[in-house]
C-alpha cells in the first residue's frame, strides 16, 4: 500500500474503532513478513515495524517466579520444569499483548540445552579458550537436548507468543566468546544450532512469523588467518545463512555486528547475500555518541548511521535496549565495555527518557525502519502485578524517566503505524505495471573507500510506489571506480562513473535509472566531513572553511581504510590558516592512535607531505614509516581560528601539481545551457539550468562544465 493511501486509511480505522467502542488487539493469525529493500513488509506490501521485549526461560532470570531447585518440589530443567515454565510465559504473553507488543525475542536459554551430567563434554567445544565462562562456555551444550526442548518447550513458547499476536525472533543459546575467527569452533556451534532449529517442520511452516537472530553480541571477529578483515563478518555468517536456507527456512534472518552488536560498517562493503536479510543491533545509553550528558538527537542519528550504515539498505531490529535514571539507593556495575554504570532502578543502562530516551526515539522516527525489543519483560511492565491480579502497569512504578512507562506509551502510539494487515484483508487492487523508476540521488560524491546507499523507487500505472533497491540489477561503466552491492554504492578508487540500475516489474517489463558517482579522496560535501573528532567543530561547505572545536580535530574519515600508497605526495593548498594549525594522518580509526603530523602551517599557502618518506610523529610507532595503505583519518588541528582550504589532493608529479587536470582545466566552457538540462553542484545537489547559475564549476550529464 502506498503511503498516501495508508494515511487516509489510518484515521478511518481509528474512527471506526472508536465508534464501535473496541480496542485493536492485533491481527490473528499473524500474516507472514518478508523483506523488501530496507523494510519489513506484509503480503500486501505494507511496511511493518515491530515493538516488544525479549526474555529467556530461566528460573534465575525469571526471578524464581515459576520455580527453583529449593521450592519444595525441586523444580529443574526437565519435562516437569518445562510445564511450569510454559504456564508462566503464557501469563507474560497475555500481559505483553495488552501492552501492545507485537514481537517477542526468545532466547534458547542454555539452561535447557546444557547437559547436567558432570561427565559430559560437548565434542564441538574443542578449541574453546580455557577461560570461557558463563553463557559463553559451550562445553556442556548437548544437541540432543536442543532437539528435545525445541519440541517440548521452545516451540510451545513460540506458538503461545504468536497466539498472543507477537512475531518471534529466536536467539541461539548463550553469548559469543570475546574473540571469534572465521571457521572456528563457535562458527561450527552456530551452524549446529541453526541446522537443528531451521530443519524443524513447525519452524519452517511459520517462517513468515518466526525470524532468526544468528548470534548474540560478537565482540571481535577476525578472518580464518586471525587477521582483521572487512570480509570476516560476511565469511563467518554467510555459511550459516546458507545452511538455514538449504534446510528450507525462508523467514527473515537477523545478522549481528561486532562490538557487542554496535559495528556494521563492513557489511556496507560485504553484505550478507540472499533474501529476507535484516541486521540485529543493540543500543544502550552511552553508545552511538549519546548519553544523558550528550543527548543531542542529531548526533545520535549521525553516529548510529555511521556505525550501522545498513540501516539504509535493510530492516534493522534493536534486540536489546533499556534505561532507567540514577538511583542512589541501588548498586552500579561495569558494562561490557568496562565502563562504570551508575546505579539505577533495575536496568542494564542508566539514562533518562527526557534526555537519552528523547534522542533514541528521534533516531527511531528518523529512520523509520527500526524495530525494537526491550531487554526484558520486566523492563516494560510490572511482572509481579501482572501475576498477582492480571493488571498491566509500567515497570519501575511507572517512573516517567524509565523505559517501562516510556515504551508503554510509545508502543500504544506506534500500534496503528506500520502494522501488519491480515492476509485475507481486502486491499485495493494494485497495478503490476511500472511506469517509472527513480533513484534517490542523481549524483553522489564519495570518499575513496566510502559508501552511500542510493535507493530505487518504482512508480506503477495506478500511482502507487514501491522501493525496489534490492530487486534491481546494477551495471557500472567504470567498475574499477565504483561497485554497487545491494543498493550500496562503494567508491573503489578516485574517478567518475555512471551507474545504471535495471528493474524488472512483475509483468516482465524492464525499466532503468542512472546516476552519476564521483569518487575522490577528499570530498568537500558537508556530509563527508567529520566535525566532532574529540570536540565539535563547524564546517562551511560553500567556502571549505574548517573551524575545529577547542583541542579538537575535523576532516575525513575512511571507514575501511584508504590505500594511498600509490601516490608520492599529499598536497594541501590553503587560503588562510592560523599559524599553529597542522594536518594529521592516522592509520587506525581513532585520533588517539599512532599519528603522523605535518609541521605547523605558519604562513604557508601550500603544504606538501611526502607519503613515501612520512613517519609517525607520535604514538607507539613513532619514527616508523607510515602505513599509507591504510589511512583511516586525515584531519585538521587548530586550537583556535579557522582553516580555509583551496584544494587538497594526491599526486605523483614532482612539481606537486595534480596528476589529472583540475576541474577548470577539464571543464567544457559553456555560457548558456538549455533550460531542460539538469545541472548539479560538485556535492551532487540539483540546481536547475546553467542559465540561472552563478559562474562556477558544475556537473551536467555526468561531466564537469564551467559557467562564466
Amino acid at each position: 500500500m502506498n503511503c498516501a493511501l495508508k494515511r487516509r486509511l489510518i484515521p478511518l480505522l481509528v474512527a471506526l474503532m472508536a465508534a464501535i467502542g473496541i480496542e485493536a488487539q492485533g491481527v490473528k493469525p499473524l500474516p507472514a513478513l518478508h523483506v523488501e529493500g530496507r523494510w519489513l513488509v506484509d503480503s500486501h506490501g505494507n511496511h511493518v515495524v515491530l515493538h516488544g521485549v525479549m526474555d529467556t526461560p530461566n528460573m534465575y532470570f525469571n526471578g524464581w517466579r515459576w520455580g527453583s531447585p529449593w521450592d519444595g518440589t525441586n523444580t529443574n530443567y526437565n519435562s516437569s520444569g518445562a510445564i511450569k515454565c510454559k504456564n508462566y510465559f503464557e501469563k507474560l504473553f497475555a500481559g505483553l499483548e495488552q501492552a501492545k507488543c507485537n514481537v517477542f525475542r526468545l532466547h534458547l536459554d542454555p539452561a535447557w540445552t546444557n547437559d547436567p551430567n558432570s561427565s559430559y563434554t560437548y565434542t564441538g567445544a574443542k578449541g574453546q579458550a580455557s577461560d570461557a565462562s558463563g553463557e559463553a562456555d559451550i562445553s556442556k551444550f548437548n544437541p540432543k537436548r536442543l532437539e528435545t526442548f525445541l519440541t517440548s518447550l521452545y516451540w510451545p513458547l513460540i506458538q503461545s507468543a504468536m497466539d498472543h499476536g507477537m512475531y518471534v525472533v529466536v536467539r541461539p543459546p548463550g553469548v559469543c566468546p570475546g574473540n571469534l575467527k572465521v571457521g572456528d569452533y563457535y562458527n561450527d556451534y552456530l551452524m549446529t544450532v541453526w541446522n537443528i532449529f531451521s530443519a524443524n517442520d513447525s519452524v519452517k511452516k511459520y517462517a513468515g512469523q518466526i525470524s532468526i537472530e544468528l548470534a548474540n553480541e560478537p565482540v571481535s571477529l577476525k578472518n580464518a588467518q586471525g587477521q582483521d578483515d572487512p570480509k570476516a563478518l560476511h565469511d563467518f555468517f554467510q555459511p550459516v545463512v546458507d545452511k538455514i536456507r538449504e534446510n528450507g527456512f525462508t523467514g527473515v534472518i537477523w545478522v549481528p555486528g561486532t562490538g557487542w552488536q554496535a559495528n556494521y560498517t563492513s557489511y556496507a562493503l560485504q553484505p550478507i547475500e540472499g533474501y529476507n536479510i535484516g541486521y540485529a543491533v543493540h543500543d544502550y545509553c552511552g553508545w552511538y555518541g549519546s548519553s544523558d550528558a550528550t543527548p543531542n538527537p542529531e548526533t545520535k542519528i549521525k553516529q548510529f548511521h555511521k556505525q550501522v550504515p545498513v540501516v539504509d539498505t535493510n530492516p534493522i531490529i534493536i534486540t536489546e535496549v533499556d534505561w532507567s535514571p540514577e538511583n542512589p539507593n541501588a548498586e552500579g556495575h561495569y558494562n561490557e565495555h568496562g565502563d562504570w554504570v551508575q546505579p539505577n532502578y533495575g536496568t542494564w543502562a542508566t539514562g533518562s527518557t527526557s534526555k537519552w530516551g528523547r534522542a533514541f526515539k528521534a533516531m527511531l522516527d528518523h529512520f523509520g525502519n527500526i524495530s525494537m525489543t526491550l531487554s526484558g519483560t520486566g523492563c516494560l511492565l510490572d511482572i509481579d502485578q501482572l501475576l498477582k491480579n492480571g493488571s498491566v502497569v509500567p515497570a519501575f512504578g511507572g517512573l516517567e524517566e524509565a523505559c517501562g512507562k516510556a515504551c508503554m506509551d510509545w508502543y500504544a502510539d506506534y500500534y496503528l503505524v506500520d502494522w501488519p494487515h491480515a492476509d485475507d484483508e481486502v486491499q485495493p487492487q494494485v497495478s503490476e505495471t511500472a511506469t517509472g523508476l527513480m533513484a534517490s540521488a542523481e549524483s553522489v560524491e564519495l570518499a575513496v573507500g566510502g559508501y552511500s546507499a542510493v535507493g530505487l523507487t518504482a512508480t506503477f500505472s495506478d500511482g502507487h510506489t514501491r522501493e525496489v533497491t534490492s530487486l534491481a540489477a546494477y551495471s557500472v561503466d567504470a567498475s574499477d571506480v565504483v561497485s554497487v552491492r545491494n543498493g550500496m554504492v562503494v567508491a573503489l578508487r578516485a574517478g567518475d562513473a555512471t551507474v545504471t540500475a535495471t528493474y524488472t516489474d512483475p509483468s516482465g517489463q524492464q525499466l532503468t535509472a542512472t546516476y552519476f558517482v564521483r569518487s575522490t579522496y577528499f570530498p568537500f560535501a558537508a556530509e563527508n566531513i567529520s566535525t566532532s573528532l574529540f570536540s565539535e567543530g563547524t564546517y562551511d561547505e560553500s567556502t571549505h572553511t574548517f573551524k575545529p572545536g577547542q583541542y579538537g580535530q575535523m576532516g575525513w574519515e575512511y571507514s575501511n581504510g584508504a590505500d594511498m600508497s600509490g601516490y608520492k605526495y599529499l598536497v594541501l593548498k590553503l587560503q588562510s590558516a592560523p599559524s599553529g594549525a597542522h594536518l594529521n594522518l592516522f592509520t587506525a580509526p581513532s585520533i588517539w592512535s599512532d599519528c603522523c603530523s605535518t609541521s605547523d602551517f605558519g604562513s604557508k599557502k601550500q603544504i606538501v607531505l611526502n607519503l613515501q618518506t612520512a613517519r609517525y610523529t607520535s604514538g607507539s610507532k613513532q619514527g616508523q614509516t607510515v602505513d599509507t595503505k591504510n589511512i583511516c583519518i586525515i584531519s585538521f588541528w587548530s586550537n583556535f581560528g579557522t582553516i580555509v582550504v583551496d584544494d587538497i589532493y594526491l599526486t605523483n608529479n614532482s612539481d606537486y601539481s595534480r596528476e589529472t587536470p583540475t576541474a577548470i582545466d577539464a571543464a567544457v566552457i559553456e555560457r548558456t545551457t538549455p533550460a531542460s538540462d539538469c545541472v548539479y553542484d560538485l556535492s551532487g545537489r540539483r540546481l536547475g539550468s546553467a542559465s540561472a547559475l552563478r559562474p562556477g564549476i558544475y556537473i551536467k550529464n555526468g561531466k564537469k562544465v564551467a559557467v562564466q
